[in-house]
């Protein structure tokens, strides 16, 4: 993964926007998938040597929030400590950057939705989920949040990682039936 480093203190770059059709590095902004209080998530197309291509999310800071650095500060803490979980039931973190003042975290894409949008729509049917999928779903929820849990510094000594927001909007179910947990902010 790469990693940017961050002024402590005094101002930050002026951002620049970020919006489909935008070019971050080897990312191309191709959708906005959603936004979030403090950030906006894409899809984009990542490329490199030979034709290279491959679907990766990008996770960029609102412009309003990117010129505060204890806000950034923040935002890169989280990646930093989302980068150190290795598990299949969590989102891959790739890169960490910052261009032109943007900060942007880089993610696996995940093909599917959020388990909120898949429990909505199965309400709109009067459906729900069965008992086995249900606890599928959790099992792996549970696995991804131990090894959250478990995450260690060089040292060995426990990081105290706490997810704080396991809600449904932040569990994603791949078209393929795997389980992620996003979000560590």
């Amino acid at each position: 993964m790469r990693i940017v480093q961050v002024a402590s203190s005094g101002t930050l770059p002026v951002p620049v926007t970020i919006d489909v059709g935008s070019r971050i590095r080897d990312y191309e902004i191709i959708a906005r998938l959603r936004a979030g209080g403090m950030a906006t998530l894409f899809l984009a197309r990542r490329g490199g040597a030979a034709g290279f291509s491959r679907h990766v999310a990008i996770k960029v800071v609102h412009t309003h929030l990117a010129a505060d650095p204890q806000f950034v500060r923040m935002f890169v803490d989280e990646a930093l400590l989302s980068a150190r979980i290795h598990h299949p039931n969590v989102v891959h973190v790739e890169e960490l950057g910052e261009e032109q003042g943007t900060y942007f975290l880089a993610m696996e894409y995940v093909h599917g939705s959020a388990l909120s949008t898949l429990l909505g729509s199965l309400a709109r049917l009067e459906r729900r989920l069965s008992p086995e999928l249900a606890v599928y779903v959790a099992c792996a929820v549970l696995d991804g949040l131990h090894a959250a849990h478990e995450l260690r510094n060089e040292q060995g000594q426990p990081l105290g990682v706490v997810h704080r927001d396991v809600s449904p909007q932040n569990v994603l179910v791949s078209t393929s039936g795997h389980v992620k947990l996003i979000d560590f902010g």
